[in-house]
């Protein structure tokens, strides 16, 4: 018989639904979000054997590649039904509680259909009524061709949040309803590339921007051929760097599901919690209101756990005395008795008894020392810049071989080095369109300064600029790019026959400084045995041969003599 996937198994379409499918003989398995769901199911149908009804967890159905494991079988599946939305009346956040769920969960299912399930021949999505009903106006009949004109915002209201994500889902509000204008797309840039802000606003258009600042940052960091690091603190008063260490390694590369969390100093830099010290008071409030929905569910674990625990205890107890195990029965557990235990659970941080034998300590919950203070990365530490794991490569020239240092990169000096706000300043240039920190400019102001460096020069053609050597890239928890560079030396900048920019020399010091005589010559001095002045006749005034001494004095002698009528 055909086999079908059931997606939303423990709803109250999906019920019903599950009745049809076995009376008609088909395989069926349903997909629940919890395993108290699932044996529910099968206990609804104790006559149908294991082969015809069976369940899939699927936790979340927003999550990206939630049902990736679902939709693989053997046999493969030949049909899909997709009922899973949730609802409630208990809305904390409606794009979280309500919109993704029936939004990502349409497009996850149909992702994972086309990537694990080729075998499926027709896949069929269920709606509610809620996504024609328009509260506002009701027409005088109901179709497909009358969706609920709720948009994005509007369904941040909790009364319409159940009917915006029914029609966002049956309409597909899953991206761009019409064509970009091309006057301000391709027709205007030579790099078309955009990014969209929102789909669906109030006034019912499309928000999106130009991209080419990222496309072209990447262009240019992936020209450096420079590996990602983890963050870490450069200290500028040495001329040490932190080590290189890959974001892409096994210990360091997490997330929740990775399965080398249990290892020894395994780090994770994505969790499914919210960062507690970066929420305000508001939201701190909003998540233990949250979180208290789930202490019935923890406890009833806990007491299950304590049950096993008391029952492993009191069979160990009956072997000792030499009694019969299957005798032996669960004891029974008071509420006190449950509480006084709950007291009583050792602390996550692990105690100085606890390390005195056989102790090895687990993989630790405290946050890393990179994140510890900023928060956790809102981007994979690499953020998709570099792929590279390691600065073991060679440079090959083509003429002079291999080189000890790639080529130099010329950077452009953005803030030369001064006093901002009374602190001393370091000198800011631009790398590949990030702004750098210079290492070299804490130091005073020596010979070989790239001119603009200390003092901001506008005398210099197309502005101050430099040549640098890029040692570390890394990115911060905010998602912005940290590069760290030195300047080129001269075995780095010779093979390229790079110079850097010199200014022509100024005739600001006259020779006679030079010299080791300490005679400063007059400036106006005039030739020995040569008259000062050339007589022009009686009445004319009398002009001054060279210098600009002499030309005052007969400015003043004109002024002084006295006037003729």
């Amino acid at each position: 018989m055909p086999k079908v996937l059931l997606t939303g198994g423990s709803g109250f379409i999906a019920a019903h639904i599950v009745d049809i499918l076995l009376s008609h003989g088909f395989d069926t398995v349903v997909t629940v979000r919890s395993e108290d769901k699932g044996k529910r199911i099968l206990q609804a149908h104790p006559d149908t054997p294991k082969d015809k009804l069976s369940y899939v967890i699927v936790k979340d159905v927003a999550q990206e590649g939630a049902f990736d494991e679902a939709v693989k079988s053997d046999p493969p599946f030949d049909y899909v039904l997709h009922t899973a939305s949730p609802f409630h009346f208990n809305v904390q956040d409606p794009v979280k509680d309500f919109l993704d769920p029936a939004i990502k969960g349409t497009t996850g299912i149909l992702k994972a259909i086309k990537a694990y399930a080729p075998s499926v021949k027709r896949v069929i999505i269920t709606s509610s009524f809620a996504a024609i009903v328009n509260a506002k106006k009701h027409p005088n009949e109901y179709s497909e061709k009358n969706w609920n004109p709720v948009t994005w915002e509007e369904a941040l209201d909790h009364s319409n949040v159940y009917r915006a994500s029914k029609s966002s889902l049956a309409r597909g509000d899953w991206g761009l309803k019409r064509p970009l204008p091309a006057k301000s797309t391709s027709e205007k840039s030579s790099r078309p590339v955009v990014r969209m802000n929102a789909l669906d606003t109030y006034e019912h258009v499309t928000d999106f921007e130009s991209a080419a600042d990222h496309t072209m940052t990447l262009e240019k960091f992936q020209e450096l051929h420079m590996p990602m690091s983890l963050p870490s603190k450069v200290n500028y008063a040495t001329s040490m760097t932190p080590r290189h260490q890959s974001p892409f390694e096994t210990f360091v590369d997490n997330t929740e599901t990775s399965k080398t969390l249990g290892e020894a100093g395994a780090k994770q830099f994505r969790h499914t919690g919210p960062w507690l010290a970066g929420q305000t008071e508001a939201e701190f409030a909003a998540y233990l209101k949250q979180i208290r929905r789930q202490k019935p569910e923890l406890l009833q674990k806990m007491r299950e756990r304590f049950d096993a625990k008391r029952y492993a205890e009191a069979r160990k107890q009956a072997q000792d005395n030499g009694e019969d195990l299957d005798k032996v029965q669960p004891p029974k557990i008071t509420d006190a008795e449950f509480k006084k235990y709950v007291k009583s659970l050792p602390p996550t941080v692990p105690s100085e008894r606890i390390g005195r034998k056989y102790y090895q300590s687990p993989g630790t919950k405290l946050s890393a020392p990179e994140y510890a203070v900023t928060g956790p990365p809102k981007t994979h530490p690499s953020a998709g810049l570099s792929y590279t794991r390691s600065h073991a490569s060679v440079y090959n020239h083509p003429q002079y071989g291999p080189q000890a240092h790639q080529k130099p990169v010329e950077a452009r000096i953005l803030r030369p080095k001064g006093r901002f706000k009374g602190r001393v300043s370091k000198a800011i240039a631009g790398v590949g369109g990030i702004a750098v920190e210079d290492l070299n400019a804490m130091t005073f102001i020596d010979q070989g300064t790239p001119p603009g460096l200390t003092a901001f020069d506008a005398t210099i053609p197309g502005g101050a600029k430099y040549w640098v050597s890029p040692i570390r890239a890394a990115v911060d928890s905010d998602g912005r790019i940290g590069l760290s560079s030195y300047r080129a030396g001269a075995s780095a900048k010779a093979p390229y026959g790079i110079k850097d920019y010199k200014k022509p020399n100024a005739t600001s010091i006259a020779d006679a400084a030079r010299r080791d005589a300490q005679i400063v010559p007059r400036m106006d001095s005039h030739r020995p045995n040569t008259p000062r002045f050339k007589a022009s006749g009686e009445s004319a005034p009398r002009k001054p041969m060279r210098g600009t001494e002499d030309i005052a004095r007969s400015l003043m002698e004109n002024l002084n003599a006295p006037k003729t009528e």
